[in-house]
């Protein structure tokens, strides 16, 4: 039975229990995992500004590449036979060392940006700079082999210092 008070109104019931519990510790405030921040490395910021440092250096290399088989194609006559012809071949070269530098500095960005994409053109481009040597080996009528092994080593050099991002499990993971 209930107690009252002479006749008066009976008094708002509470609630028991325990209004407060803990929420589950794994769960956090809310339901919502906790948050927590990691400082992302520094490595591939490093390596991908020294990539593309070296690729300006390219870029530049090519510019005279350019400017130094128009040259000689504009003075062929003056020269001798011939020289329009390698005026014409180094200007080419010349473009399409311009747009591999080109695409090696925006690889370089990428890296910068914590892409792993940038590491992957840069990987492709060490490749295709091993081809092109046998290439111009191959025109300029030497030996195939002839300095394959120096540039197959020093290829391979680059191509693990530009690979160390994708080698460290922790900076990988914080790679997009």
């Amino acid at each position: 039975m209930e107690e009252t008070d002479g006749g008066a109104a009976p008094e708002e019931e509470t609630l028991s229990g325990t209004p407060n519990a803990a929420p589950a510790a794994d769960a956090g405030a809310y339901g919502q995992p906790e948050v927590q921040y990691v400082k992302r490395s520094a490595v591939p910021v490093v390596i991908g500004a020294i990539y593309s440092l070296f690729q300006v250096l390219g870029v530049l290399v090519s510019l005279a590449m350019l400017l130094g088989g128009a040259l000689l194609a504009g003075f062929a006559p003056d020269i001798g036979e011939g020289a329009a012809e390698a005026g014409i071949l180094v200007s080419v070269l010349g473009v399409v060392m311009l747009a591999l530098s080109c695409l090696g500095v925006y690889a370089g960005i990428l890296m910068i940006r914590y892409q792993k994409r940038g590491i992957h053109i840069a990987l492709g481009l060490l490749a295709l700079g091993v081809v092109m040597n046998l290439i111009t080996n191959v025109a300029m009528e030497l030996p195939a082999t002839d300095g394959l092994v120096g540039a197959v080593a020093a290829n391979g050099i680059c191509a693990a210092l530009v690979a160390i991002p994708l080698l460290v499990s922790g900076i990988s993971e914080q790679m997009e």
